[in-house]
């Protein structure tokens, strides 16, 4: 089976088999990374998958592999995506660019654990740590600045049982979106977790019907406006009192 068709049978995509380092399984939420067997550490818990110095080839030329990269690491990050890997061997020789070429690759792919180091990426085995090192890129009139942020895993798994147990309509205001804006609005509603995440602040076990609830945007944000998460019951009885006073 050649790294193609192991790919393919995945469900894993991407923009050319030929240059790409990763690849997206869209149905099943999964980023797939193509990590060297050589670039492990020593205690084999951690692999470097993507390098600030893959930018560009030896010749100064953009590399569109670690575009890619980049952005399906902005599905993990973002969008709820998991990350898997599968080792490749590297051939001793380089192509004419000075790129890698792989001599054979293990046909199994492990689920991994994104974290950044300086300005590298790594896959790691270690399921208890609680946070995942991003850097967004703001615009503030023309000047762009860098904010380092914090990001709590999701599982998408976990919100879609949330869903099928509490329905799509709100569970604070009664909102709901496909009653309101009609077709676009069906199958909406967010996934409040109605004790914060950075609270546990780390590797934990979801009850999807008792830990998460549909909240509509507006609720979802009030919740969290402040210094303080407010409690389900909290912002009811705000807008109970809000709603009788007017």
């Amino acid at each position: 089976m050649s790294r193609v068709e192991f790919l393919r049978s995945l469900g894993a995509t991407c923009k050319n088999y030929n240059w790409s380092w990763s690849f997206i399984d869209e149905t099943n939420k999964r980023i797939i990374f193509g990590a060297w067997d050589h670039l492990k550490s020593a205690d084999g818990k951690s692999v470097l998958i993507l390098s600030h110095d893959w930018r560009v080839d030896s010749q100064g030329r953009k590399k569109p592999g670690y575009k890619q990269s980049i952005e399906h690491i902005n599905k993990i990050l973002y969008d709820g995506y998991s990350l898997y890997i599968f080792y490749q061997i590297r051939q001793e020789k380089t192509t004419a660019s000075g790129a890698a070429k792989i001599k054979d690759f293990e046909k199994n792919i492990v689920r991994k654990y994104l974290t950044k180091i300086n300005s590298n990426w790594y896959a790691t085995d270690e399921e208890h740590y609680s946070y995942t090192p991003e850097i967004d890129n703001d615009y503030y009139e023309g000047r762009q600045l860098e904010r380092l942020a914090t990001y709590y895993e999701r599982d998408p798994k976990a919100r879609q049982a949330c869903i099928d147990a509490h329905g799509y309509t709100c569970h604070i205001c009664g909102f709901n979106f496909e009653k309101v804006y009609g077709s676009i609005g069906k199958n909406y509603i967010q996934v409040h977790h109605i004790k914060p995440l950075h609270h546990i602040a780390k590797y934990h076990k979801v009850d999807p019907v008792n830990d998460l609830i549909p909240l509509c945007a507006n609720c979802h944000v009030m919740i969290h406006n402040g210094m303080e998460v407010r409690t389900i019951e909290q912002l009811r009885e705000i807008l109970e009192r809000t709603n009788h006073s007017n």
